[in-house]
């Protein structure tokens, strides 16, 4: 009777330590055409953003333009949150400028599960 107590309580612990990866951790995060050639687009999910190190969250100020200066860890992750909630399972960082200073965020969703677009044709009448 112990030992299938003792059995229990192990099992129990140790499925309480079983840790679960929050949904940005799934994303992939990749910078080559290569990688997502196979995957349906979904769409972007961030304006050209600069990669330069600041302090301030970067400002949108439309027409795909963002001014001041950028932490691009800000910007990443609501890129991630927005590929996520696209249902994404890649993050595409598109390179704009010849050194990776300006980058564009595009969400991907590959693997099972790529979506097909149909298009529907109704006869009126």
């Amino acid at each position: 009777m112990q030992r299938v107590l003792l059995a229990s309580l192990v099992a129990l612990a140790a499925s309480a330590c079983a840790v679960r990866p929050e949904p940005a951790e799934l994303v992939k995060i990749v910078d080559s055409p290569a990688d997502v050639r196979v995957c349906t687009r979904l769409g972007e999910v961030s304006p050209v953003t600069p990669t330069t190190p600041g302090t301030h969250r970067p400002v949108n100020i439309g027409f795909g333009v963002t001014l001041g200066r950028s932490t691009f860890g800000y910007a990443t992750e609501d890129m991630l949150q927005a590929t996520i909630a696209l249902g994404g399972t890649h993050l595409y960082l598109q390179q704009v400028s010849h050194d990776w200073s300006l980058v564009r965020g595009i969400a991907y969703r590959c693997g099972p599960g790529v979506v097909r677009q149909e298009t529907v044709i109704r006869a009126k009448g």
